[in-house]
């Protein structure tokens, strides 16, 4: 083995005691688990919905959300947007009308059907939350709410900035 590999299997080693503090693998694990729960909570009532279709429809207001509001909060790239706002729409979930701000665009809102779908996404996920505040403490999940959402919006930062440049 060369000196080159094997110093590059020991920096790897190095890095491997760190799992547990391997960002990336936190959250790709934390999203595995939020799909697998979505799929096991939310969609025996709602067996229609795909989990491709949640950044979606969760980012559409009350009072409705054009299409570019939803793809800048979602991170959903324009075709995939284009697809799913199809299928929602043809499942009934959701609605398109004039935006009123402005006539030149739409304004996209839930039905009926639509909001019932959040709403009970949100109950699941309210008891999803008192359990891990059971679990690690309110004030351990309240600061590692107010993290996630600091890293988030530091990316979200770094992201716009890249949009300028």
């Amino acid at each position: 083995m060369s000196d080159e590999n094997s110093n590059i299997d020991e920096q790897l080693k190095s890095y491997r005691n760190l799992d547990e503090k391997n960002w990336q693998r936190i959250i790709y694990q934390l999203r595995r688990h939020m799909d697998i729960w979505a799929q096991k909570t939310v969609k025996p009532a709602w067996g229609q919905m795909k989990l491709s279709y949640w950044p979606v429809i969760c980012n559409i207001d009350v009072e409705g959300t054009t299409a570019s509001e939803i793809g800048r909060k979602s991170m959903v790239i324009k075709q995939t947007m284009s697809r799913t706002l199809k299928e929602l729409e043809e499942k009934g979930m959701i609605i398109s009308k004039v935006n009123e701000k402005d006539k030149r665009s739409e304004c996209l809102e839930l039905t009926l059907t639509g909001k019932q779908l959040v709403l009970d996404a949100n109950i699941e996920m309210s008891k999803t939350m008192a359990k891990y505040k059971e679990l690690v403490g309110e004030k351990d999940l309240d600061t590692t709410v107010n993290v996630l959402n600091k890293i988030i919006a530091y990316h979200e930062s770094l992201n716009l900035e890249a949009e300028h440049d």
